[in-house]
């Protein structure tokens, strides 16, 4: 994520760099280990497992909710290939049943995932839309 992210212009250029005889994106598995590490350390796997996978139905079905509503809007699109409407239709009620048994069943960790996910959101403003920072903040992040 922190690779592809760098690779975008949302994250520092340090993390795009990839090593010259093994091809991986060294500076960005470099901090994504200990953060995973002490995320492992720190909690129980199954925890951790119900803290992420909130988000990740979540995200799942309101995006596939999107391409619903992007093939109603834009109909005259062309496309690679057409599918049933009923498959994803299915699908993302699935993904938010599967959010809503994890709210039920274990509602603090879900709950954590949920603000974690939030906190994405001042970091997309200050991060995605550069344009609105001062140029001071612009320079800093560059660099």
């Amino acid at each position: 994520m922190l690779f592809s992210a760098s690779r975008e212009g949302q994250w520092p250029i340090l993390f795009s760099m990839i090593h010259i005889r093994r091809h991986t994106p060294l500076p960005a598995v470099l901090i994504l280990y200990p953060m995973m590490v002490f995320m492992i350390l720190v909690s129980e796997v199954f925890g951790l497992l119900n803290f992420y996978s909130f988000s990740r139905w979540l995200f799942m079905g309101l995006s596939t909710m999107g391409l619903i509503v992007h093939r109603y809007r834009n109909p005259d699109l062309p496309r690679p290939f057409k599918v049933n409407l009923f498959i994803p239709a299915v699908f993302s009620i699935v993904c938010f049943f599967i959010v809503g048994i994890s709210l039920y069943s274990d509602p603090l960790n879900t709950g954590m995932g949920f603000a974690l996910t939030l906190t994405g959101v001042p970091v997309y403003f200050l991060v995605v839309q550069k344009q609105r920072l001062p140029l001071c903040f612009i320079r800093a992040f560059r660099k």
